[in-house]
């Protein structure tokens, strides 16, 4: 039986990570100058690449681990080290970058590194080794029923919020990352220790 508070934990936490809001002002920047079909049409796609890049590291983040002969324990450390540099960056600037290309190339920059980056990755790939495929898939389409939703709306959602409150909502999310990132180090470290007291 599916725990759903996990899944709504665990989606929150992608989503956090993902944290859509903060890729707002480079998102706009490229749809300020397009007409409204051609700025739907684009986020669509985006979106679609999205929801990919979350449901293939949701599956497959057992076999890669596998693959690569990582550990959960090393991984752990390395997700909780990536994501509180992430974190520090945020909070320092109060966005993701923001300039990026128009075009078809915005598709990439918009669905990966800007929202579906190492981070959320990492964080995939962890969930699915510890909470097993099936719950780290649902939170995963769970996370990204918002994120489309930000997308679709945000030239709405920037002209009524403004470019300053927008900055001080990815400052906002960058403490929560930082402490889920914490968590994960310690979690690392703790099952790092565990392991070497054992041998």
């Amino acid at each position: 039986m599916i725990d759903i508070w996990l899944v709504l934990n665990l989606s929150l936490q992608i989503f956090a990570i993902m944290d859509p809001p903060a890729s707002l002002p480079a998102l706009i920047s490229v749809l300020e100058n397009l007409d409204r079909d051609r700025a739907r049409g684009l986020i669509n796609k985006a979106s679609i690449a999205i929801l990919i890049l979350l449901l293939t590291f949701s599956i497959a983040g057992g076999l890669i681990l596998r693959l690569f002969g990582i550990s959960l324990t090393s991984l752990r450390i390395a997700a909780g080290v990536i994501l509180m540099a992430i974190a520090i960056d945020m909070l320092i600037t109060g966005h993701k970058p923001e300039k990026i290309e128009s075009g078809e190339y915005v598709i990439v920059p918009i669905a990966t590194p800007l929202i579906v980056g190492p981070g959320t990755m990492t964080l995939l790939i962890t969930s699915s080794h510890i909470y097993g495929v099936l719950v780290t898939t649902i939170a995963s389409l769970f996370a990204f029923i918002p994120t489309y939703i930000l997308l679709r709306s945000s030239q709405t959602l920037f002209k009524l919020l403004g470019k300053t409150f927008v900055n001080g909502l990815g400052r906002f999310m960058s403490i929560i990352i930082a402490s889920f990132a914490a968590q994960m180090l310690l979690n690392g470290i703790y099952s790092a220790i565990h392991e070497f007291t054992n041998t």
